[in-house]
C-alpha cells in the first residue's frame, strides 16, 4: 500500500507522514506528530482562563485542555463528565461519545452498530455488537435482572450479585431484597416513578384546583391498580385534565361539560378516570348520552368523508338538517338517522366519482346493485331530492322493476360462481355458501338471509337443508366436498 492509499486517519494531519509509532497530538479530530507539534502548537495565555498553555498558532481561539475538559458535552449538555473524545464540534463525553463512533458491522450478525466490542468470554475474537455480546445472558430467578448467570451451592443458575452477597434492605420500607436488585424493592421503585413523573407533569396546569384534584386521582389510582400500572398509565391519563383544563377552573366539571369535550371516544379511552369521577364525586354520563353523543360523532365523520366544499357535502348537509328538525319534533331518532345518512353519503360518493352534480336514476341503479339490502334506507333520501332538487327519480317505479332485479340477480349469480370451487372448510364458508344460495335459488331477500345461522343448517348426502321461519329449504353443495 503506498502512501497515497493510506486511510488519512493513519498520517499525521501537518505533514502526511504515515511511518509514525504513536502520535503526540489529537486535536479536534486531527493527529500530529512530535515534529509538526513542536512548529503548530506554541506556548501562549489562553483567552479564556489566562494561563499559559501550548495552542495551534493558527487557531486565535483555542483553548487550553483545562478549560475544554470545563465545556459541557455536545449531546448531552452535562459538565464534569469524562472526555470520552474532543471533535470538531466540541467535546463529548464518555457516554455519549459511542454515537460518535463509525458504524460497523456486527462480525456475528451482520447488524449494523456503533457499539462493537470484543467479548473475551466468548473466544472467538470478533467484534460484535450489544446483542451478540448477550446472547448467553438470561433473566435471573432472583432479581429478574437479564445478566450472565452461574450456578450456586445447589446448581441453581443466577447471577454472580445475588450468588455472592447476602439480601439487602430496600432503603425506602425496609423489606429485604435480593442482593442483584436495586436498593429499593419494586413497590417503591414504581411508587418513586409514579410520583416523578407526577411532578413534572403537574407542571403543565396553571389552575391550583386542578393540581390538587390531579394528585387526589393519582392517590386513588395507585391504591386501585398498584404501583407498577400507575407509573405506566399516569403519562397517558394526565391528557385527561390538560384536555378538560379550563373546565376546572371554578369548580368540578359536570358529566354534560366532559361529554362535550371528550366525547364518548374519549370518556372510554379514559375508563379509569371516569371510575375515579364516579367514586370520588358522583359524576357519571348517562348511557343514553354518551349513545347520542357518540352516534352524533358517527354521523360528522360520514358527512366530513364527502369532498369539501362540494355540492354533494352541500346536499347531504341540508338533508341532515330536515332530519334533525323531524328528531325535535319527536319523528326519528339519532340511530335512525345515521343509517339514513350513510346511504344517502355512499349514493353522493357515486355521483362524485361519475363528476356529475346531483343523483340521477343510473347512480341509484349502480348504487343498489352493489348495495341492495340500503334501498329501504335510500327512499328518503330519493323523496327528498326530488323534492328540494327537482331529480324526479322514479324510485318506485325502479324497486318494483324486472331489470333492478335480475341486475341484482346477477350479482350474487357472480357470488355464486366465486365459492364453486372453494372448499366449505369452516362455518363461515359454508354460511356464505348457503346465505348466496338461498338469495339465488329461492330468491330470499338480503335482509332474510342474514338471519341465517349456523344451527339451522344441516348437511344432506347431495347438499345443504335449512329451516327458515317454520318453512324448510334446500340448496345444493358446491363441487368440492366439505370436511366440516
Amino acid at each position: 500500500m503506498t502512501l497515497a492509499q493510506l486511510p488519512h486517519e493513519q498520517c499525521c494531519s501537518g505533514c502526511d507522514r504515515a511511518d509514525i509509532d504513536k502520535f503526540k497530538k489529537r486535536y479536534k479530530g486531527d493527529k500530529y506528530c512530535s515534529t509538526c507539534y513542536a512548529r503548530i502548537f506554541k506556548k501562549r495565555a489562553c483567552p479564556k482562563c489566562g494561563e499559559y498553555a501550548r495552542l495551534p498558532k493558527n487557531d486565535d481561539q483555542a483553548i487550553c485542555n483545562e478549560c475544554i475538559k470545563k465545556q459541557p458535552c455536545i449531546r448531552c449538555n452535562q459538565t464534569n463528565k469524562p472526555i470520552g473524545t474532543l471533535n470538531e464540534y466540541g467535546v463529548v463525553c464518555n457516554s455519549c461519545s459511542v454515537y460518535f463512533r463509525p458504524i460497523e458491522r456486527c462480525e456475528r450478525c451482520d447488524t449494523p452498530s456503533q457499539k462493537l466490542t470484543h467479548i473475551s468470554r466468548f473466544g472467538d475474537d470478533l467484534r460484535v455488537c450489544p446483542k451478540c455480546s448477550t446472547r448467553d445472558y438470561e433473566t435471573c430467578p432472583s432479581c429478574y435482572k437479564y445478566r450472565l448467570l452461574v450456578q450456586d451451592d445447589t446448581g441453581t443458575k443466577i447471577c454472580k450479585k445475588c450468588r455472592d452477597n447476602a439480601k439487602k434492605k430496600c432503603k425506602q420500607c425496609d423489606l429485604m431484597i435480593p442482593a442483584g436488585c436495586p436498593n429499593l424493592c419494586d413497590n417503591c421503585y414504581w411508587h418513586k416513578n409514579l410520583w416523578e413523573k407526577a411532578r413534572r407533569n403537574i407542571k403543565a396546569f396553571q389552575s391550583p384546583r386542578l393540581q390538587v384534584q390531579y394528585e387526589q386521582y393519582l392517590l386513588w389510582l395507585e391504591d386501585k391498580v398498584g404501583a407498577n400500572k400507575a407509573a405506566l398509565y399516569v403519562n397517558k391519563h394526565t391528557h385527561f385534565f390538560i384536555k378538560t383544563e379550563q373546565l376546572w377552573t371554578d369548580a368540578i366539571p359536570t358529566a354534560e361539560q366532559l361529554l362535550a369535550v371528550l366525547r364518548t371516544s374519549g370518556l372510554r379511552k379514559f375508563e379509569l378516570v371516569t371510575y375515579w369521577l364516579d367514586e370520588a364525586h358522583h359524576i357519571k354520563a348517562a348511557l343514553g348520552d354518551k349513545d347520542f353523543c357518540s352516534q352524533q360523532d358517527q354521523i360528522e365523520k360520514l358527512i366530513l368523508s364527502l369532498p369539501q366544499p362540494s355540492t354533494a357535502y352541500d346536499v347531504v348537509m341540508s338533508y341532515k338538517s330536515e332530519l334533525d328538525i323531524k328528531m325535535k319534533d319527536g319523528k326519528t331518532s339519532i340511530r335512525s338517522i345515521k343509517l339514513a345518512i350513510k346511504p344517502a353519503v355512499a349514493l353522493m360518493h357515486y355521483v362524485c366519482a361519475s363528476g356529475a352534480t346531483l343523483p340521477n336514476l343510473d347512480h341509484v341503479k349502480a348504487y343498489l346493485i352493489d348495495f341492495s339490502g340500503q334501498a329501504a334506507a335510500l327512499t328518503g333520501f330519493i323523496n327528498f331530492l326530488n323534492k328540494k332538487f327537482d331529480t324526479s327519480i322514479d324510485y318506485v317505479a325502479f324497486k318494483k322493476s324486472k331489470n333492478f332485479n335480475e341486475k341484482r340477480k346477477q350479482k350474487v349469480e357472480k357470488e355464486i360462481i366465486e365459492l364453486v370451487d372453494k372448499p366449505l372448510d369452516n362455518k363461515e364458508d359454508i354460511l356464505s355458501w348457503v346465505k348466496n344460495g338461498l338469495r339465488y335459488f329461492h330468491n330470499l331477500t338480503y335482509v332474510d338471509s342474514l338471519k341465517i345461522k349456523f344451527e339451522m343448517i344441516s348437511e344432506t348426502n347431495d347438499g345443504f337443508s335449512i329451516v327458515l321461519d317454520n318453512q324448510s329449504y334446500w340448496i345444493p353443495r358446491n363441487h368440492k366436498k366439505s370436511d366440516v
